[in-house]
Parts: structure tokens; C-alpha cells; sequence
């Protein structure tokens, strides 16, 4: 069945659900799963998936807490994270919300530019030290069982594309955010930040750090982010997408690699932060398993750089594990079995994803 007809399989009353399985964690709206999957809504223009993407941004705008922060999952109980919030769902909300009214030509939902003022507000709070970087707590984003704390890649280059949607949406409605991050503050700050003396060596730039760390390994998601939207310098991304090409495994880019090992000290944070079990294994979860998710942005990645056949090599890996396994959530990198919940819209949406995002990312004009 090709992905757009999965994918309505995904549509809940409220917007985008998580899972086809019968599981009642998954079959509620997630900010950041119904987000991606509204990205390839976007990039489809099909009316039915737009439809559930706009009830998706309804339902979190609705749901918005009192200090800006968009709710991490909303079902029966609506919640803002487990033992952390989650950073990333008021970046992905805000992002979705700015480019549905620019691509759609209408807004989301009604009120929604009061709710995108109170989440800008809440981000600019979450730097802490005013120094133009998001803080994230462990568990604190999309890796919410994974050993990573500080300020990180991904949730800054996320950062970063949301600044740049609020800025033209600014500017369309002709009406200024005083506490607005600019872009080029935000890129300014991550290149500044992340490229440590080490990146030339590692071929690639650090996954976060913060007073007491410095996380070296390859963050993919957030490399991927950067390829996409062009930050920094050619020779940057190109060494980060040769990094992503070196640690594939069937065809799939891992979520974090090297894994962390039971005989590395980082492992007992992965243990203390598992929710229920330990999922995050070597080679699995986000412990280096293989997520068609991350491996849908580095195939419209690999686009936006010519990488045509590398992009094609991944885009195939995506509809292989998911035609294979049920519409996986991760693969085992080792083993290559499916982990985690079957059924996955955004493993779907990877599909759609890999096959470019330019009717999405507009690279001009990215000042403003």
C-alpha cells in the first residue's frame, strides 16, 4: 500500500496519531510525531493529510500550558513530558504552525498566533543564561530515554528552521515578536558552540555539551537537520553526510552512534532513565538502532546536496524495513530486527520525507 494511504490509517479525531497498533500510548496526537508527519503532508499537498495536520496543531494549541510550553502528547490526559519536558514539542509545534500558514495560505487554527507569541516567549525563557541556545534536560527531547543533557545540536538546528518560519511569519503578517530570536543569532551561536577542536578529527560536530560534559558522539537526526537547511560552511555538511553514509546499517542511519556500552560509564544513565525497561541496548532504540525516521531527513538531505544515489540507497532502506516489519519504529543495528511499536506514522512519513522537502524548505531570505 503505498505511504499516503498508511498514513491515513493514522488519523485519529484529533489529528495525527502516533500508531496503528492498539497500544494507549501511541493512539493519542504527539507533538512531535504529528508534526513530522504534517511535513510530509506538506510536501504531498494532500487534502485529507493536511486536514489531520491542522486538528494535530488545534488539539496542542488548545492544550498549551500556561507558561508557553506545547504538551509533549495529548489523549484522555494531556502531558508536557515524563520526568522532563519535552523541549522539542513547542519547537516542532511552532515550526508546523508557520509553515502550514505559509504553505496552506490560511492559519492552522483559530488563536494560534497567541499561542506561537507565549511558545516563542517560553524557548527564549529555556536558554537560561540569555546566550541564544535552548537548555534541554536528559530525557528531555525526541532521545527521552538517552543519556544526553545540556545544550544540544539537534534541538538548536531546530531551533534554527523555526526561527526562520517565524521570521517570514512576521513578516507576511506585517506584526513583530520583541522577544524573537533572529536566525542568524541562533546559526551564529551553534557554529560557534558545537565545532569544537575535535570536529575536523571526528568528521563531525559535537552531539551537546554543558559545565560538566562535552557529548561527542554523531547526533543524526541533528546532523541531518543541519545538511537540510544549509548551516555552515560546504565542506561541513559534506563531511557530515559522509559520516552518516560510513555507519550505515541495512540501508538505515542509527539515531546516536557509536552505541554506549554496559562497561562505559554513561551506560548507568541509560539505565536510570529508562521508563518502564532498558530499551536502549547497544544497537538499539536510540542506543544506536536504526530509525526510518532519522533516515527519511538524511535522505532529503542527501537531496538538497546532489546525493541522489546515496539519497535513492536510503529511501529504499526506509520502505524495505517498513514493508518488511510492519512499519517499524527502529531496527536492531546489529541483528536488523524490528524494535519498538509497529504501525509508526512517522516511519510512513519517512517515505514521503525521503523523497525531498524542497516544496517545504525555502532557503531564502533566511535573515529575517
Amino acid at each position: 500500500m503505498p505511504p499516503l494511504e498508511r498514513l491515513r490509517a493514522c488519523i485519529g479525531s484529533d489529528g495525527w496519531l502516533a500508531s496503528t497498533e492498539a497500544r494507549t500510548n501511541y493512539r493519542r496526537v504527539w507533538a512531535r510525531d504529528g508534526c513530522i508527519c504534517g511535513l510530509a503532508a506538506l510536501a504531498s499537498g494532500d487534502d485529507e493529510l493536511l486536514e489531520a495536520t491542522r486538528r494535530t496543531l488545534r488539539t496542542l494549541g488548545v492544550h498549551q500550558g500556561p507558561s508557553g510550553a506545547i504538551p509533549s502528547n495529548v489523549g484522555e490526559t494531556v502531558s508536557y513530558g515524563g520526568t522532563a519536558g519535552r523541549v522539542d514539542a513547542t519547537m516542532w509545534y511552532l515550526l508546523s504552525a508557520c509553515l502550514f500558514d505559509r504553505l496552506v495560505g490560511e492559519p492552522p487554527h483559530d488563536d494560534w498566533w497567541r499561542v506561537v507569541e507565549l511558545a516563542e516567549r517560553v524557548l527564549r525563557a529555556w536558554e537560561h543564561n540569555e546566550g541564544g541556545l535552548v537548555y534541554v534536560p536528559m530525557t528531555g527531547n525526541w532521545a527521552d530515554e538517552y543519556a544526553l543533557s545540556g545544550y544540544l545540536l539537534y534541538d538548536q538546528v531546530l531551533r534554527l528552521w523555526t526561527a526562520r518560519e517565524l521570521g517570514r511569519a512576521c513578516e507576511r503578517r506585517g506584526q513583530e515578536l520583541d522577544h524573537r530570536r533572529r536566525p542568524g543569532q541562533i546559526e551564529g551561536r551553534i557554529l560557534e558552540a558545537f565545532v569544537d577542536d575535535g570536529a575536523q578529527t571526528r568528521g563531525h560536530l559535537l552531539a551537546g555539551f554543558h559545565a560538566g560534559a562535552r557529548h561527542e558522539q554523531f547526533d543524526a537526526l541533528g546532523h541531518s537537520l543541519l545538511v537540510l537547511l544549509d548551516v555552515g560552511s560546504l565542506e561541513m555538511r559534506t563531511r557530515a553526510l559522509s559520516q552518516a553514509e560510513a555507519i550505515t546499517r541495512h540501508d538505515l542511519v542509527p539515531a546516536f552512534w557509536p552505541p554506549i556500552e554496559p562497561n562505559d560509564p554513561r551506560y548507568r544513565s541509560l539505565e536510570l532513565a529508562a521508563a518502564e525497561h532498558l530499551r536502549n541496548r547497544p544497537g538499539r532504540y536510540h542506543n544506536g538502532g536504526l530509525w526510518p525516521m532519522v533516515t527519511g531527513f538524511w535522505a532529503a538531505a542527501a537531496r538538497r546536496m546532489g546525493e541522489h544515489a546515496l539519497a535513492d540507497r536510503w529511501a529504499d532502506g526506509i520502505r524495505r524495513a517498513n514493508t518488511s516489519h510492519g512499519d517499524p519504529e527502529y531496527l536492531d543495528a546489529f541483528s536488523g530486527e524490528p524494535g519498538g511499536t509497529r504501525g509508526q506514522a512517522w516511519s510512513i512519513a519517512a517515505e514521503v520525507i525521503a523523497r525531498g522537502l524542497d516544496p517545504v524548505i525555502d532557503l531564502d531570505d533566511q535573515s529575517v
